[in-house]
C-alpha cells in the first residue's frame, strides 16, 4: 500500500465522515482518504457495532439533536454560540438530501410544559430538546448513501485498515502506519472514537500530545413495560430526566431513551457492555435508557478512560464475561437476580 493524499482522515464515524464532507465540497481537488478497522456499510453485520462507516452510531437508535443541552455545547470553544443554530440547520439539510424525514419532536409545546411542571413537583428537571427519530432500520440506508456520496466526490475509503501508528519525518506528519502498510499525507486528522479511545491515548502520550479528559457518565441501561412513559415518548420522544440526589449531591439522569426500543450488545476488545436503539415501526413492547451519574476526576486520577473501563470490566467479572442482568425488584431486597 502506497498512496498519497492531501489529508488523512482516521475513523469514519460521525466526526470523520462529515469531515471528509465538508473537505471535499470546500476543495473539490483535494484528495481525502478515510480510513477505519471496520468494513464498509454494506458490509457490516449486526453484531459490528463499534467499528466500519458509519461509526458506533451506524446501529444506534438515530436520533438527531438539536438543542445546545448536554451535548452541543461543549463545542461553544470552537464555534460561535450565535453560529450555532445555522450550523444545525445545515447539518439537517445534509441528513435530509440523504433521506431522513424522521418526525420532530417535540410535538406539543403545551403537554410538554405540563410534563415539565409535574416533573418539577418531584424536584426532578425535565430537559426538552429538539429531536428528530430515524429509526436503526432506516440508518443504515442513510448511511449508505452518504458513503456513496463520499466515493463519488473522491473520497477513498480504506475499510478493514487499522491505523497503527503516525508516519512522521523532520518533526512533520507524512501520513499514517496501517497494518497493511503505509497511507501517505500532509495531513492527519484523528476521529478514532469510543472504541479507539485507549488507542488514542496512547499514540497521543507516545508524541507528547496535549489532552485532557472529559467527565465519564457510569451507569447501567434500564428496560421496562413500553406504557410506563408512553405519554412521554409520545411527546417528546427521547426523555432526559436529571436529578441531584439528597444523600451524596451527584448528579443522575436518563440518556438515549429508546421507546419500544431494543437493548443490545456492545463488544470491546476486553469486556462488553451494553446499549439500546429502536427501529422506525417501533414493534417492541419495551422501552429502555440509560441511567448515569457524572463523575468528574481531577488530580493524581484524571484519566476517566481508565476509570470507566475497570468499572466495565469488574462488571464482565462477576457476570462470567457477559452483561449483569438484574431485576428490580431482586435489587431493592439487595439480592441479586438469577
Amino acid at each position: 500500500m502506497n498512496n498519497h493524499f492531501d489529508v488523512v482522515v482516521v475513523g469514519a464515524g460521525p466526526a470523520g465522515i462529515f469531515a471528509c464532507y465538508e473537505l471535499i465540497n470546500k476543495n473539490k481537488k483535494l484528495k481525502v482518504a478515510l480510513v477505519d478497522r471496520g468494513n464498509r456499510i454494506e458490509n457490516r453485520s449486526q453484531t459490528e457495532v463499534m467499528s466500519g462507516f458509519g461509526g458506533a452510531g451506524a446501529y444506534s437508535d438515530g436520533k438527531l439533536h438539536f438543542t445546545a443541552k448536554l451535548s452541543h455545547e461543549r463545542t461553544f470553544h470552537l464555534i460561535k454560540p450565535e453560529n450555532y443554530e445555522a450550523i444545525l440547520a445545515e447539518i439537517d439539510q445534509v441528513f435530509m438530501n440523504f433521506g431522513v424525514t424522521g418526525v420532530e419532536y417535540p410535538k406539543n409545546p403545551k403537554e410538554v410544559a405540563h410534563l415539565v411542571e409535574e416533573a418539577q413537583i418531584h424536584d426532578i428537571e425535565l430537559i426538552v430538546r429538539r429531536a428528530k427519530h430515524v429509526g436503526t432500520d432506516n440508518l443504515k440506508v442513510v448511511m449508505q448513501k452518504f458513503q456513496n456520496y463520499l466515493e463519488k466526490g473522491g473520497v477513498k475509503f480504506f475499510d478493514k485498515t487499522e491505523v497503527v501508528d503516525f508516519l512522521i519525518k523532520n518533526n512533520q506528519i507524512q501520513g499514517v502506519q496501517t497494518k497493511k502498510g503505509k497511507i501517505l499525507g500532509k495531513r492527519v486528522l484523528l476521529a478514532p472514537g469510543r472504541a479507539m479511545a485507549n488507542w488514542f491515548q496512547k499514540i497521543s502520550d507516545k508524541y507528547k500530545l496535549q489532552h485532557t479528559y472529559d467527565m465519564v457518565e457510569v451507569g447501567v441501561r434500564v428496560e421496562f413495560p413500553s406504557y410506563v412513559m408512553k405519554k412521554h415518548a409520545e411527546a417528546l420522544y427521547e426523555i432526559v430526566f436529571k436529578i441531584r440526589t439528597k444523600t451524596y449531591d451527584d448528579i443522575v439522569r436518563t440518556f438515549c431513551t429508546c421507546p419500544n426500543g431494543l437493548v443490545a450488545k456492545e463488544d470491546y476488545e476486553h469486556y462488553v457492555c451494553v446499549n439500546g436503539h429502536s427501529f422506525s415501526d417501533h414493534n417492541s413492547p419495551n422501552s429502555n435508557f440509560a441511567f448515569v451519574c457524572e463523575v468528574h476526576l481531577t488530580e493524581p486520577v484524571e484519566n476517566s478512560i481508565a476509570y470507566a473501563q475497570s468499572i466495565a470490566e469488574l462488571a464482565n467479572t462477576i457476570g462470567g464475561n457477559k452483561p449483569v442482568l438484574q431485576r428490580l425488584a431482586d435489587l431493592r431486597m439487595g439480592r441479586r437476580s438469577n
